[in-house]
């Protein structure tokens, strides 16, 4: 996918997620991709604004005309380092319940964050990478409000992963 296509596809994005209440825009860093960074704000009980950031990997692919996108969502950050083991099966947990994506723990920085990776098609018109884009928003942000609480209790407070379930923070199995 070409960058110029790839750059209107984050613009209008951009325009998409603010016309509906996000507090979105585009970042450019000198070497780096295009990025779309988007606020959804007071998520979860924990009411914590969570950050996604969203930008074409450059990369080959076997296809010129696809383009990699990646969705970089941040819950928090600033988790006690003794709550990390805990953290990770907690993140395993949710796994087994997200339709898109996965829950994932950088113990170096005790953020807490949600990854995916989609494939778009270039040959498609605009609004129907657009309207992928937000529906993969939507289903991430649903994961997200679905999770926090139950993810910040166990984060931030060490609760073990069985309590979660056990107050109904976390579906059960």
């Amino acid at each position: 996918m070409k960058v110029e296509q790839q750059q209107q596809i984050l613009t209008c994005m951009t325009q998409v997620l603010n016309q509906n209440g996000f507090r979105a825009e585009l970042m450019q860093n000198e070497n780096a991709p295009l990025l779309l960074r988007c606020e959804a704000m007071r998520q979860g009980k924990v009411a914590k604004d969570v950050v996604f950031e969203i930008c074409f990997i450059p990369m080959p692919l076997p296809h010129e005309d696809e383009g990699l996108l990646q969705f970089f969502v941040t819950l928090f950050q600033g988790v006690p380092e003794q709550n990390a083991m805990q953290l990770r099966r907690a993140c395993g947990y949710c796994n087994d319940f997200c339709a898109l994506g996965s829950f994932g723990f950088f113990p170096q920085a005790g953020q807490l964050f949600l990854k995916h990776n989609t494939l778009l098609d270039g040959t498609l018109e605009l609004e129907k990478n657009v309207g992928l884009i937000a529906d993969n928003i939507s289903v991430l942000l649903a994961s997200v409000s679905r999770f926090i609480d139950g993810l910040a209790s166990v984060g931030f407070s060490g609760m073990p992963l069985e309590a979660v379930v056990d107050q109904e923070l976390f579906p059960k199995m």
